[in-house]
């Protein structure tokens, strides 16, 4: 569920460091304050959360997701998670205009999946679902159809856990965040092995990707319970190799209740164009503006 939803108590980070240098990422905005309840596209530098830029509404009215991601032509594609005014489950598969933040609706499904991630190493789309707070479940999804395969329970993971981000590295190997132990975890799929604990109290949708096709860097944007009365939801840099998980900078600032502007459902790096493409133009056009809000 997102911060709006399961607004109980607040709360806030301290002041962090960023990476060193950043690459645009994209993210869909759960607290978006659109008239119809749609999450919005919107785009940073990861280096500089605070000034990220809305691309535009997915304009799926009520529905928040937790799922995007890139394919390695450069598609996007979101999944549905949640209906925003009960908090209860929504499933589906949708393509994204990454220049307007339009989501078109691919296939219908019952299930349920709390992130998305792309597999360049097999070319696959996988998904991950958590059920009964004890088992997760790792699914295909098919681009065109939009149907979801289940492939097998996960093992690794505390045995009380709910998972809610996935992220697949440039050797196929899977990385889970869970959001109970507060930890990320690796592995090949289907059998992970901790990988770093989180020093912070995370909670509500999360986002997570590695940036394949550059250096392999994770990056988590982080949300959760801080400092009585503000969330905090920032974005955090980590190694594969087990050697820095990296505290980052945050949306802020919160407003008046201690509520960020951008709690990321999910997060998505494009991959690095093929030589001549105009996606690098695209992207460097994007970062160039300065719209904030809807």
């Amino acid at each position: 569920m997102s911060i709006r939803t399961r607004f109980i108590a607040v709360a806030s980070t301290a002041c962090l460091c960023s990476a060193a240098q950043g690459v645009p990422v994209y993210a869909t905005n759960v607290l978006a304050d659109t008239p119809d309840g749609s999450d919005t596209l919107v785009m940073f530098d990861s280096a500089n959360p605070s000034g990220y830029v809305t691309i535009g509404s997915l304009g799926v009215a009520d529905i928040g997701f937790s799922g995007l991601d890139f394919d390695a032509s450069g598609n996007l594609w979101a999944y549905a998670s949640l209906y925003k005014p009960t908090g209860g489950a929504a499933s589906g598969l949708y393509s994204v205009d990454p220049n307007t933040g339009k989501a078109t609706a691919v296939g219908s499904t019952l299930q349920t999946l709390q992130d998305l991630a792309f597999n360049p190493v097999d070319g696959k789309m996988y998904g991950v679902n958590t059920r009964f707070g004890s088992e997760t479940t790792l699914f295909e999804v098919d681009l065109t159809s939009g149907d979801v395969t289940a492939l097998g329970l996960v093992a690794g993971l505390p045995d009380r856990h709910f998972v809610a981000g996935l992220a697949i590295d440039s050797q196929g190997n899977f990385v889970f965040h869970d959001v109970e132990s507060d930890a990320i975890y690796k592995g090949a799929g289907f059998s992970v092995t901790r990988l770093y604990d989180i020093p912070q109290d995370t909670a509500f949708l999360q986002g997570i990707t590695i940036d394949w096709s550059r250096d392999d860097r994770g990056y988590h944007a982080s949300v959760g319970r801080g400092v009585f009365p503000n969330y905090f939801s920032q974005i955090n840099t980590f190694a594969l190799d087990g050697s820095g998980y990296v505290l980052g900078d945050p949306f802020g600032p919160n407003d008046m209740n201690g509520v960020p502007p951008v709690e990321p459902g999910d997060l998505a790096i494009r991959p690095i164009p093929a030589p001549g493409s105009a996606l690098a133009l695209a992207v460097g056009a994007l970062l160039s503006r300065r719209r904030r809000g809807v």
